[in-house]
């Protein structure tokens, strides 16, 4: 079993141009890397992330404590993590060191045993069968992740999701459609300009004109796409005044729930992720129902802030009946293990689960073998136009690729 020898750090821009850490992991002779990413929009429930010259302070503190210790597994590996930092949410050795060590074993392991990293990954799942993930791309971004002097739209993503679970065929599917897509916004006088994960900019107030765009995109594209949407609504709400808030506007919950019918009648919608805010359960079990009533229950109503990669909120919120997808973020949790027992419990309960990227992010592509190797519904890294997020796409290509090359012999 791998034994760490030595761990060095360094500090790296993101894909914002933030600070963030990359980290590399020596066993032997093998040398393993890994870099992890940030988010702007955090669940207050999330791993927490420390300032990067800290997290890298702590990478002697734990390479000390792992000397000469065998590890058997990978979830070992992240117990020993998680009894080190000593709380439930990382707040000592920080979710970004932990993470880092967490994905570097799970390499050194995966090297060891001679086999690719993905298959590493569905080993330590309860419940994996591995498959391609549909690709959920970002390509009019809006909210927080966006310069604010451009007035973005209320929401944070409106998505395209091609109706392919091939990668390659996904990946053209959404080059295509960004072309088309130039086209429309510049018969609409919009100039290019993009946000934190890559997509376009459109200046406006009314949530639903992404997806006319997308939608009037849709009708010239040659190939077929589902949409959805990220409403990161945590970010609109105002709980002193219990509304939603988007310069101008403002929502009443029951207001908002009327523009999500709307919407998902108009336009077809697959997704909805944080449709409200993360302490609004009832507000969540409404749209449930809602979409109930209305015959389109298959519509994904996907926990991020909600949730946040905890198989014990995923638990919670299955009870609840508050929704039935889930985000899978490992920084959200701080290892690879807990990442997957999140993931398997939201599988147990009949819910679809999409590996995320964050909206600052690194070309480090382990989050493509994540989402193969657990079978994922979906695969979200933003628009392909970064290259940071490009990277995840192309990973599995390659995983494709190999996996049709193995068949061949």
């Amino acid at each position: 079993m791998p034994k760490l020898s030595a761990a060095k750090g360094r500090i790296i821009n993101d894909s914002r141009g933030e600070k963030t850490i990359e980290v590399t992991v020596f066993s032997g002779n093998a040398e393993v890397k890994a870099s992890v990413p940030s988010g702007k929009s955090r669940g207050k429930r999330e791993a927490k992330s420390i300032a990067p010259e800290n997290a890298l302070q702590n990478l002697d503190k734990i390479t000390r404590a792992a000397s000469g210790r065998d590890f058997e597994t990978l979830r070992e590996f992240d117990e020993f993590l998680s009894a080190i930092d000593g709380t439930p949410d990382k707040r000592n050795l920080g979710a970004n060191a932990t993470l880092a060590m967490s994905m570097c074993f799970a390499r050194l392991l995966a090297g060891e045993r001679g086999i690719p990293l993905y298959e590493l990954l569905r080993r330590e799942s309860a419940t994996a069968t591995p498959s391609f993930p549909r690709l959920f791309v970002n390509l009019i971004n809006g909210g927080l992740h966006v310069d604010q002097s451009l007035n973005p739209l209320p929401f944070q993503e409106y998505l395209v999701v091609p109706q392919t679970s091939s990668p390659e065929e996904a990946l053209q599917s959404t080059f295509s459609f960004i072309e088309s897509l130039r086209g429309v916004l510049a018969s609409r006088g919009s100039g290019e300009k993009f946000g934190d994960e890559g997509g376009f900019v459109v200046s406006g107030i009314n949530p639903e004109l992404g997806l006319e765009i997308l939608d009037e995109t849709r009708r010239i594209h040659d190939g077929e796409v589902d949409f959805g949407i990220d409403a990161a609504a945590s970010g609109l709400y105002s709980g002193s005044d219990e509304i939603y808030q988007w310069r101008e506007s403002k929502w009443k919950s029951g207001e908002l729930l009327k523009i999500y019918e709307w919407i998902v009648k108009r336009y077809g919608l697959l997704s909805i992720e944080d449709p409200f805010d993360e302490d609004k359960e009832r507000e969540w079990v409404e749209l449930m129902r809602s979409l109930r009533r209305e015959g389109k229950e298959s519509v994904w109503v996907v926990g991020d802030d909600l949730t946040v990669t905890s198989a014990e909120r995923v638990k919670e919120m299955a009870g609840l009946g508050a929704a039935n997808a889930a985000i899978i973020k490992p920084n959200q949790r701080g290892t690879i293990s807990e990442t997957i027992a999140a993931a398997d419990l939201a599988r147990q309960f009949g819910w679809k689960i999409i590996v995320s990227h964050r909206s600052g992010e690194t070309d480090d592509d382990f989050i493509a073998d994540l989402a193969y190797g657990i079978g994922a519904d979906g695969l979200k890294s933003g628009s392909p136009l970064q290259e940071e997020r490009l990277v995840k796409y192309k990973r599995l290509i390659q995983i494709n690729k190999s996996l049709n090359g193995k068949k061949q012999q």
